[in-house]
This record gives C-alpha cells, sequence and structure tokens, in this order.
C-alpha cells in the first residue's frame, strides 16, 4: 500500500451526533465509477474518498490520483482493515458483488453496491443476515428511483384507489456477444440490467411482486443468447400487472427504455431519462437534452443515512427482491410455467 497524496483525518463521533466526514473506498476501476460515482462524492460535502482497490494496480493508482484517493491498493483486505474507511463502494464484476459486500459488512464497512447486489437465493440471505448481524447499513445502486423523471411516474400514482399496469421495454444491444456481461453464467443481461426493472416496478407500484410467468427465445445459441431476451408478465400483491420485455437483439439506433404506466384516469410514460409525459385530461409532456438518471441524488442519500445513522432509501430487501425476481423470471422461462415468489 503506497501512499502518494495527503492523508484526510476522520472524526468520529461516538455520542449519537452526526458523522463529519464519510469516507468511502471504491472497488472496481471501471467506467461507471470513472464517469458517475467518483465524480459524484467529490461534489458531495462531507464525504470523502478514502482509497482505490483495484486488481490492475495501474488502472486504481490512476483513478487514485485523478479523484484524490489517499492510497490505491490492489489487496482487497488493506480497505477493510482500515480504520478510516467508513463505507466501500462496490462496482466490481457481477460475481464479485455478494462476496465482497459480506466481507466488508463483517469487517464493520457500510456497502453501497452496484446491481446485482446477489446472484443466487443464498448470497441474497447470507447478506441480509449480514446487514442485520453488522449494524451496517447496505444500499443498492437502483438508481432510477432518483432520477426526476421516473419520480414524476411515481408521483402520478399516488392516491390511486385501484390496481395499476406497468409496462417495461428495454433493449440493450450492446449486452451480446463476447461482452463479459452477455454470459449468462455470471448473471448475464437479466441478473445484471432486468433486475433494475424488477426493483422499479415494486417502487413505483409499492407492492410486492407474487408470480411471474415468462418466455424467452431459444437458448444454447452464442447469438442470440436466448437466456437475455424475455418476455415477462408479473402479478402484485394489490392486483396490479406489470410486464417487462428485456431483449438484446434490436438495433443499437433504438432507444434504450421506455416505462409506462396505466392506472384509472392517468396514463403516463418515460423513456431514456430525456422525456417524460403525464396524461390526466390534459396532456403535459417536457425533455431535456442530458438526462438525469439519479447517481447523484442516491449517493448523497446513502451519505446522510451513514452520518444521521437511518435505513437508505433502498436496502437489503429491497436487493434480495430484485435477484430472486429475476430468478423466478428465468425459471419460469425456462420451465414454461409460472413460478410464484414470496420475497
Amino acid at each position: 500500500m503506497g501512499a502518494f497524496a495527503p492523508v484526510r483525518k476522520v472524526t468520529t463521533i461516538a455520542d449519537g451526533r452526526p458523522k463529519e466526514k464519510v469516507e468511502f473506498a471504491l472497488v472496481g476501476a471501471g467506467n461507471l465509477a470513472k464517469w458517475e460515482h467518483l465524480p459524484n462524492l467529490k461534489k458531495l460535502s462531507g464525504v470523502g474518498l478514502r482509497a482505490v482497490y483495484s486488481a490492475a494496480g495501474v488502472r486504481g493508482k490512476s483513478y487514485a490520483l485523478r479523484f484524490g484517493a489517499a492510497y490505491a491498493t490492489s489487496e482487497y483486505e488493506e480497505i477493510l482493515k482500515d480504520p478510516q474507511v467508513d463505507a466501500v463502494l462496490i462496482a466490481s464484476r457481477n460475481q464479485h458483488h455478494a462476496p465482497q459486500s459480506l466481507a466488508a459488512l463483517r469487517a464493520g464497512k457500510h456497502v453501497f453496491v452496484e446491481k446485482p447486489m446477489a446472484l443466487t437465493a443464498a448470497e441474497c440471505a447470507e447478506l441480509s443476515a449480514a446487514v442485520e448481524e453488522s449494524g451496517r447499513q447496505l444500499t443498492v445502486g437502483f438508481n432510477r428511483r432518483f432520477a426526476p423523471y421516473y419520480r414524476e411516474l411515481k408521483d402520478s400514482l399516488a392516491g390511486r384507489m385501484a390496481p395499476a399496469v406497468v409496462q417495461c421495454r428495454v433493449n440493450s444491444p450492446g449486452i451480446s456477444g463476447a461482452y463479459w456481461m452477455a454470459d449468462p453464467a455470471i448473471g448475464g443481461a437479466i441478473l445484471g440490467e432486468a433486475c433494475h426493472f424488477i426493483d422499479l416496478m415494486y417502487w413505483l407500484l409499492g407492492s410486492e411482486p407474487v408470480s411471474v410467468s415468462a418466455y424467452s427465445l431459444p437458448t444454447g445459441k452464442a447469438d442470440p443468447i436466448g437466456e437475455n431476451n424475455i418476455a415477462a408478465s408479473f402479478r402484485f400483491a394489490d392486483g396490479s400487472v406489470g410486464n417487462l420485455t428485456y431483449c438484446t437483439v434490436g438495433s443499437r439506433t433504438s432507444s434504450g427504455e421506455r416505462v409506462e404506466v396505466f392506472a384509472q384516469g392517468v396514463g403516463a410514460f418515460t423513456e431514456d431519462f430525456k422525456r417524460v409525459g403525464v396524461h390526466r385530461g390534459m396532456r403535459s409532456a417536457k425533455s431535456k437534452m442530458w438526462p438525469d438518471k439519479g447517481y447523484l441524488a442516491q449517493m448523497a442519500d446513502f451519505a446522510e443515512s451513514i452520518r444521521h445513522g437511518r435505513a437508505p432509501a433502498v436496502t437489503v430487501r429491497d436487493g434480495a427482491r430484485a435477484t430472486l425476481g429475476c430468478l423466478a423470471m428465468m425459471a419460469s422461462a425456462k420451465s414454461g410455467a409460472p413460478v410464484a415468489l414470496d420475497v
């Protein structure tokens, strides 16, 4: 572990007052960290970047220098042993999320883990137990809950007195071929990305999913990967229904995602974080050139949850629901029969 910048002093307050500064360690020096998470940490007051861990030492050091970390390391244990690290920001590859989160919780660190939180039901159970046993917070990177246009969709359903219908259509042609995220053995596009929309439907409706029926393209092919192309219908506890179509076979010029909600007297949609429309008798639509995807707002919420000792807006239960929903969806597509869900 080599220090190459002044180490920031962290003041720990043990008498119940809010913590003055929350120090993060980044795990995984990828593009999402470079373009979103690390710039956002710099924008937030009372937040610091203490360390960067990357198995690729050169990249980790370049990120640490660029964003003002005290040090970089290629040994994960170094940040777990560092008493000045309050929270671990995990943005590594999907198969590492659960074991790295578990190790961090057991080391007494708070955890912000990118989706998916876990790839199996057993990992979900382990992480849920570790959060309870450690008394630390864990949140999952479900940024759509914090994106302004998605919040308008949720507001449009506020006060509804009857079940609603949600329609999610997602086209991700980039997750195909030899790209590591396309590999079903480590979650593929469904656990890796479609989990966003399991969480989104739950959040929009405020109701638990209870069963799913799904179909996929034929499996066993290298291109297209059938497991990554699924159409599914979810039933929710309040009687609402949600449809999710996730595909990787579309054109790269197609829009990425469109989500629509319908309830009595209300129809609303948002597309690619750039357009939103809410129709209640009169039409109201707007758009923006540069999308706000909610990353900064979620990081601010998590830092405040640590500082004030409260649960974050997205919890370990939310991470488990999304993983279990994806596993049920894939099981239904494989069997051709509905699968019950019990979070």
